[in-house]
């Protein structure tokens, strides 16, 4: 085993880019190298939604009666930021708990300011990635529809809801945020993957990048 310093990859993606598919890949090859920073939101929960998402509450099954998540606390986070309409939190507290036992840890975190304060408290520990990616808006909106459709863990719908669609324009309209951060803070990023619609190629990528710290390759 190498003697390396854990640290937290940050990760700046476009919609549709590759990141969910990049959390896959940490989840897939996870405690071995790294675990996601768990967010929490003041958003109901998705039926698409990971364990590293947080969410104030979900509906009962009837899809009526809103169910308190006993683990949600917004207040509790110290870096706050809003995106897509939506806010978001992390404890900075629990990196430095998991740091200290050795797990690197990865968030995705397309907002600027939020970026800035966790590089600001993490310092060199904090590696900041762009996740690349040719998809074109039109092809996300079409994607999304799918995805709402056809969703990983919940029912497949015959029609979209007015929240569905909404949903989607929204982070359809924001489409070139992440990219614009990338371009106004180039000098921050670290590291930049691709994905090019190959899984197996991200997951090589992702794995490679975890190796070269372990092994101290890079610092």
């Amino acid at each position: 085993m190498h003697n390396f310093t854990p640290r937290l990859f940050l990760v700046v993606g476009s919609p549709g880019s590759g990141k969910d598919e990049l959390m896959t890949a940490v989840n897939t090859i996870g405690s071995l190298h790294a675990e996601i920073v768990p967010k929490h939101t003041s958003r109901l929960q998705n039926a698409d939604d990971g364990d590293e998402m947080i969410c104030r509450a979900w509906l009962d099954d009837d899809g009526k009666i809103e169910i308190v998540n006993p683990q949600w606390d917004l207040d509790g986070c110290d870096v706050k930021y809003e995106n897509f309409g939506t806010q978001y939190g992390i404890k900075t507290s629990s990196i430095w708990d998991r740091l200290r036992q050795g797990i690197m840890q990865v968030a995705v975190v397309s907002d600027s300011n939020a970026l800035n304060q966790l590089k600001g408290k993490f310092g060199n520990l904090a590696v900041v990635v762009y996740v690349y990616s040719q998809i074109s808006r039109e092809q996300y909106r079409e994607q999304q529809i799918q995805n709402k459709l056809n969703p990983r863990n919940g029912k497949k719908k015959l029609e979209l809801t007015e929240d569905d669609l909404a949903y989607i324009e929204k982070h359809v309209t924001d489409f070139d945020k992440a990219w614009q951060i990338y371009v106004d803070n180039f000098m921050l990023f670290d590291h930049v993957l691709i994905y090019a619609d190959m899984q197996e190629d991200l997951f090589d990528q992702v794995f490679r990048l975890f190796k070269a710290y372990e092994r101290g390759f890079l610092k």
